[in-house]
């Protein structure tokens, strides 16, 4: 990315069969409290950088769990970790310290898709990046 670039991720939707699963599942896990209903078939959070929401599809519509995954970076990666596990999220792995120095860990949500948390303040990528500012 060049170092004049202003871009930043603004929206991340899922499309799923199982919205108000999903709503409750990341809303727990991530402390969120209550989603934001915009009609019948959209639900979702406003995070302090970003808009995450859940898209309600139809029988007939395409859903690909784990194409896309998204990941949170937390303030206590062991405790959102364990809302999650006791929620039923599958544990791709669990929380890790990376060779680069991340703190991260892996984890499918009830519908398939891949979602990672990362220990805020563990990545020296991210590190470098705010310190630049």
């Amino acid at each position: 990315m060049s170092e004049n670039s202003n871009t930043i991720l603004h929206t991340v939707i899922i499309k799923t069969r199982k919205m108000r699963e999903l709503v409750d599942f990341y809303g727990k896990g991530l402390e969120l409290g209550e989603a934001t209903p915009f009609g019948p078939d959209h639900m979702g959070f406003s995070l302090p950088n970003a808009y995450f929401g859940f898209d309600l599809v139809g029988e007939g519509d395409a859903v690909s769990p784990g194409a896309v995954s998204a990941w949170f970076e937390v303030d206590d990666l062991q405790s959102s970790f364990e809302r999650f596990e006791s929620s039923g999220a599958v544990v791709i792995y669990p929380p890790t310290k990376k060779p680069w120095g991340a703190i991260l860990a892996a984890l499918k949500d009830p519908d398939g898709n891949v979602f990672g948390l990362a220990q805020r303040g563990t990545n020296p990528i991210e590190i470098e990046l705010l310190s630049r500012s």
